[in-house]
């Protein structure tokens, strides 16, 4: 548990490290912004993440999709640079609920909390690893359910919800989850 932990830190240092050098000292002393930091989580989430053999990687990408309104959107925009698995990543709006037979990753948050049955209808089972940032949605039948806990980000894995999407979730990640289900 101890290496996962020190592995995720190391994998977020590694991608902030650059970026604090051009940034003035007063500035490179804040914190990680919390959204910046979620994003992270999402990536590391994937990375532990095993898809069935037979998913279909359009154009050899693995897509997270996320609601254009959603306040993480900027910030997994950010990920768009990086790799899972040997395919780069790319982020996708999730306009209209038809497209989700595209996402390898769905972010929601509470800007979906309305048409979250519509989402989980639509998922129908499919291999997509549903993280969500909304405590009702979370509880709801989301895999992984981010939140926070006295400035940390913490999550839960609902294990029985990643079974029904045919996803593996690393038994490295599950034992730093606060609660797996």
């Amino acid at each position: 548990m101890f290496h996962l932990f020190i592995f995720l830190l190391r994998s977020i240092a590694r991608r902030l490290l650059p970026a604090a050098f051009l940034l003035p000292a007063a500035v490179a002393a804040e914190p990680v912004p919390e959204y910046a930091l979620k994003a992270a989580f999402v990536y590391n989430f994937a990375l532990f993440t095993e898809w069935p053999s037979d998913t279909a990687y359009e154009g050899g990408t693995l897509n997270i999709c996320v609601n254009p309104g959603s306040v993480l959107r900027q910030s997994l925009a950010g990920l768009g640079e990086r790799a899972v698995k040997g395919r780069r990543i790319a982020v996708r709006n999730l306009a209209a609920l038809d497209a989700l037979n595209t996402c390898h990753v769905l972010f929601v948050d509470g800007g979906d909390r309305e048409r979250w049955v519509q989402i989980k209808k639509g998922l129908g089972g499919a291999a997509v690893l549903t993280i969500s940032d909304d405590e009702e949605i979370g509880h709801d039948g989301s895999i992984i359910a981010l939140s926070m806990d006295n400035k940390r980000v913490v999550f839960d894995v609902d294990t029985r919800a990643a079974r029904q999407a045919r996803l593996a979730i690393s038994s490295k990640l599950l034992r730093l989850a606060r609660m797996v289900q």
